[in-house]
């Protein structure tokens, strides 16, 4: 599990949080059925497949032929803010042409790909730890 927590801090806590750790673009996973492998596995496998109102992608076109996808984080009478994976962006309303909010996620498929197949299984373990685990003594280095 403590190999897994390694993994978990390259891989998902770019955007999730943990036990209190990592960012707060998608959901924070310490409450979640982590517990179900099989609701584990689909979520990290397809996670496009059951993505809460709140995570589901927003595409945007502006009126100046750019289109930004994301999140929408915060809306006001004038702009509206996005998660994109890599930033927050704001946007006047008035620039806006359309907007859409589509049924998939932001978080990408095909993360394990990358990975070899234990890190995957380290990873898995960790994320179905009920509590805390340590990071390994090599990391803390």
């Amino acid at each position: 599990a403590a190999a897994g927590r390694v993994v978990f801090t390259q891989i998902c806590a770019v955007c999730h949080k943990l036990y209190g750790q990592g960012a707060s673009i998608g959901p924070d996973l310490t409450g979640s059925g982590r517990s179900n492998l099989d609701y584990l596995l689909e979520n990290i496998v397809d996670p496009s497949a059951i993505v809460p109102e709140d995570y589901r992608v927003s595409e945007v076109e502006l009126k100046d032929d750019r289109t930004i996808t994301g999140l929408v984080v915060g809306k006001n009478e004038h702009t509206i803010a996005l998660q994109t994976p890599n930033e927050k962006i704001t946007v006047e309303r008035n620039e806006i042409a359309k907007m859409r909010q589509t049924n998939l996620s932001l978080m990408p498929e095909g993360l394990l790909q990358g990975i070899k197949e234990e890190q995957v299984c380290n990873l898995v373990k960790y994320l179905m730890t009920p509590t805390q685990v340590p990071l390994p003594q090599a990391s803390l280095k």
